[in-house]
C-alpha cells in the first residue's frame, strides 16, 4: 500500500516518515508533497490508500485539497494534522473520508492509532467490495463465458455468417444495423490482479466490465466481451460520435482511478452494421499497435533508432550460456539493459515492441526443442504493452527454465559464439571495438576468442574489423561525395590522420588519390 504525507514543513514530513515502522503495516511506498496542489497530482498518479495531511499550507491549503479529493471521488483515508482548532478543518476532514484529526504537536502513539484505524477501514472496504463483486460475478459468469465463446467462433470462421452474427447481436440486446465498437487493451492487468484481486482474474474482469456498463448505460444499449487480450465494447447510441468517444475515454480514466488499471483504446467515430464489425475491430487493433508504450499516447512520429533492435540477436549466445550456468543475476542484468535502452527513447510503438516479443519467442522455441521437457512451453504474450510487466514476464520464464530443468540429463547447446562475434562486428563496425570488449560482451576469454576466430575465418579479429572498415571507406569514396572526414567517421575512425595512415597501408593510396583514380 501507499502513504502520502502532505505538509509544507520538511522536518514534519521526515518526522512522520521516521516515526513509525510503516513496513509492519504493509505500507511499502511513502510519497511526500509540500502543498495540496502537488499532493493532488500524486493522488491522481499513485492512488495512495492513506493520506496524512496538514491544513495550513501555501498554494493550496488542506481544506481545498480535501474538497478536491471529494469532488473527484477518491476514497483514500485521510488523517488531518493541524495546529489550529477550527471547526471548518474538522468538517473538511469528515467530508473527505476523514479517519482522525490530530492537533500539533501530536503524540506518535496517537498517530499510530489513527493509522491502524485507517488501515482497518481500508481492509473493511476492500473485503466488502470483493464480496459484493464475487456474488454478482457468480450469477453472471456462465452466461458471459458462453456468449464470449460464441462471439469468438463467429468472427473466426473462415466465411463469416452475417445472418448468424446479426442474430447473436440481437440476442445481446443490440441493433446489428447501428453499431459502435471500442477495443480496449489492458496494460498492467497482471499487476492489478495480483495486487488487488488476490490473483482472481475472473473477478477482475467482472469489475472492469461493471465500470464500463455503469458509464455507458446513459448512452444506450451495450455489451462487453473479452476476446483474446482485449475488452471489446459494442453499443448502440443516437448521440454524436464525439460524445460517444468522450464516454469511451472516461472508461479509461475510471479504470485508472478505481482499478489502478492503465489501458490503450482504439475507437472510430463511425457507425457500422454487422457486416463491418470485423473490419472495424481490425482497424481499432491497428490503432492500438500505433500507441506509444512509454507514455500511453498514439504515436504520430516514427520510432527512433535503438540498439534494442538487434538486442536478442546479439545476445543469444550469452542468454543461452547464462541459462546453462543458472546465472539468474546476469539474465536480470540483460533484461534491465534492454528495457533501459527502450526507456531512453521518446517513442516505442506497441507494434515495435511486438517485434522484440516475436524475437525472444523464437529463441525460447529453439531452447524448448533442445530441452524436450513437456513442462516448458510458455512464451511471451504478444500483446503485453507495459515495459515493466514485459520484463517481469520474461524474467519469470527464464527463471522457470532454470528451476525446472535437470541439467544432469539435458545438455543445453549454445549457438556458435564465434559466428555471433562476427555478426556483431558486421553490424557495429563504426563503434569502438576491441578484442577485450568483444570477449567481455560474449563472456569468453580473449585468448579463446582470438584462437577460434583465426581458425574459423583465417584472419585475426582486428584484421577482420579493419578490412570491413576499408571496404566501407572504398565504397564511400567511389560512390558518394562525402568529405574524407565524414567517410572516416562512417568507417569507424575518429581521427582523420589515423584513418589516412591505415587506408594508405591497406590500399596503397591516400583516400583522396583513391577517389580520383576510381572517379576517373
Amino acid at each position: 500500500m501507499k502513504l502520502l504525507i502532505v505538509d509544507d514543513e520538511e522536518h514534519v514530513r521526515e518526522g512522520i516518515e521516521l516515526a513509525i515502522d510503516w513496513s509492519s503495516y504493509q505500507i511499502d511506498r511513502i510519497l511526500m508533497a509540500e502543498h495540496g496542489l502537488e499532493a493532488l497530482e500524486l493522488v491522481r498518479e499513485h492512488h495512495p490508500e492513506i493520506i496524512i495531511c496538514d491544513m495550513s499550507m501555501h498554494i493550496m491549503d488542506g481544506p481545498k485539497f480535501l474538497e478536491k479529493l471529494r469532488e473527484e471521488g477518491w476514497t483514500s483515508k485521510v488523517i488531518v494534522l493541524s495546529g489550529y482548532q477550527e471547526f471548518s478543518y474538522t468538517r473538511a476532514t469528515l467530508l473527505a473520508n476523514g479517519v482522525d484529526y490530530l492537533l500539533k504537536p501530536f503524540k506518535i502513539n496517537d498517530l499510530e492509532k489513527a493509522v491502524q484505524k485507517a488501515l482497518a477501514q481500508v481492509k473493511t472496504e476492500q473485503d466488502a467490495r470483493l464480496k459484493e463483486l464475487s456474488t454478482a460475478f457468480k450469477l453472471n459468469e456462465v452466461n458471459q463465458l458462453y456468449n464470449e465463446q460464441r462471439f469468438s467462433n463467429l468472427i473466426e470462421e473462415e466465411k463469416l455468417s452475417l445472418k448468424a452474427l446479426s442474430s447473436f447481436l440481437s440476442e445481446l440486446g443490440l441493433d446489428p444495423k447501428a453499431l459502435y465498437a471500442a477495443t480496449f487493451l489492458p496494460r498492467n492487468r497482471e499487476h492489478v490482479i495480483k495486487q488487488y484481486y488476490a490473483r482472481d482474474e475472473q473477478l477482475f474482469n467482472f469489475a472492469a466490465k461493471n465500470i464500463i456498463q455503469e458509464l455507458v448505460s446513459p448512452i444506450g444499449p451495450s455489451y462487453v466481451i473479452h476476446y483474446e487480450a482485449f475488452i471489446i465494447l459494442l453499443m448502440n447510441s443516437r448521440m454524436l460520435p464525439e460524445d460517444i468517444e468522450q464516454a469511451v475515454l472516461s472508461i479509461q480514466k475510471a479504470w485508472q482511478r478505481i482499478l489502478r488499471l492503465s489501458s490503450f483504446v482504439g475507437f472510430q467515430r463511425q457507425q457500422i452494421d454487422a457486416s463491418g464489425l470485423i473490419q472495424a475491430l481490425s482497424e481499432e487493433r491497428s490503432m492500438i499497435l500505433s500507441c506509444n508504450i512509454l507514455n500511453e499516447s498514439i504515436s504520430r512520429k516514427p520510432a527512433s533508432h535503438s540498439n534494442a533492435v538487434q538486442f536478442f540477436i546479439d545476445k543469444e549466445f550469452v542468454i543461452l550460456e547464462a541459462l546453462r550456468t543458472k546465472n539468474k543475476d546476469y539474465l536480470s542484468e540483460l533484461i534491465a539493459e534492454f528495457t533501459e535502452d527502450l526507456s531512453s527513447k521518446q517513442v516505442v510503438s506497441l507494434r515495435e515492441m511486438q517485434h522484440y516479443t516475436v524475437e525472444i519467442n523464437l529463441l525460447l522455441m529453439r531452447m524448448y526443442t533442445q530441452l524436450k521437457d513437456e513442462r516448458l512451453h510458455e512464451t511471451m504474450p504478444l500483446w503485453l504493452s507495459q515495459l515493466d510487466e514485459w520484463s517481469m514476464k520474461l524474467s519469470q520464464i527464464f527463471y522457470d527454465i532454470i528451476d525446472k530443468i535437470d541439467y544432469n540429463k539435458v545438455v543445453l547447446q549454445t549457438s556458435n559464439p564465434i559466428l555471433a562475434v562476427r555478426n556483431f562486428i558486421n553490424d557495429h563496425m563504426k563503434e569502438d571495438i576491441t578484442l577485450a570488449s568483444l570477449a567481455d560482451r560474449f563472456h569468453i576469454s580473449p585468448q579463446y576468442l582470438a584462437k577460434r576466430f583465426k581458425e574459423e575465418y583465417q584472419t585475426t579479429v582486428m584484421n577482420y574489423l579493419t578490412q570491413l572498415r576499408m571496404e566501407k571507406a572504398c565504397s564511400l569514396l567511389t560512390h558518394t561525395d562525402l568529405s574524407i572526414q565524414q567517410i572516416a567517421a562512417e568507417s569507424g575512425f575518429e581521427e582523420l590522420n589515423y584513418f589516412s595512415k591505415v587506408f594508405r597501408k591497406h590500399v596503397g593510396l591516400s583516400p583522396s588519390s583513391y577517389r580520383k583514380k576510381n572517379k576517373a
